[in-house]
């Protein structure tokens, strides 16, 4: 059989439906992450990780007597020193280590809170979860995927439409 004569069959068969101009284009899908669900998801899983980390870098402070003070935000709790000698195993400054820790899980939850370097934050999240439970409580290792995965989630899909991050990306392109 001669390959015209299929192609001329192929369009007989199909005369009737075709047109002669071209089919319309798809309407475009909505931007990964400009769902309503990203928003919410979001929203959620800043909040929990915002809260969780603000609370204990609280708990684990001395109480703040003077706000303007950047010192006392840091300043750790003599329980907090004892335990990061013990996961250091004096091979850094147990003090030094304590006001780290502190002051990366107060940044964390301002970030978190205000959408800000969201994905940075949520892959400082996932790594401090790893190392939380390999070396200080594995024992826990249920609770500490949990927060590791919503770390995870936001460093894959970002903070969300309500967020710094979104806001900045935005104008970024306008300009």
């Amino acid at each position: 059989m001669n390959p015209h004569d299929e192609g001329r069959r192929f369009s007989a068969l199909f005369a009737d439906t075709a047109s002669a101009q071209p089919a319309l284009a798809s309407p475009r899908a909505p931007r990964t992450g400009a769902l309503m669900t990203d928003l919410i998801a979001g929203l959620a899983v800043r909040a929990a990780l915002a809260v969780q980390f603000w609370t204990w870098a609280r708990a684990n402070a001395l109480p703040v007597s003077e706000r303007a003070d950047w010192r006392a935000w840091v300043t750790p709790d003599p329980g907090l020193v004892d335990a990061a000698r013990l996961w250091t195993q004096n091979q850094i400054d147990p003090a030094l280590a304590a006001m780290a820790l502190l002051a990366a899980a107060s940044l964390i939850a301002m970030s978190l809170a205000a959408g800000l370097l969201a994905r940075l934050a949520g892959l400082a999240v996932s790594a401090g979860a790893l190392w939380h439970m390999a070396f200080i409580l594995p024992e826990a290792w249920p609770s500490t995927l949990a927060w590791g995965a919503l770390g995870l989630y936001l460093a894959l899909r970002g903070a969300g439409p309500a967020s710094l991050d979104w806001m900045i990306a935005r104008l970024a392109r306008l300009g």
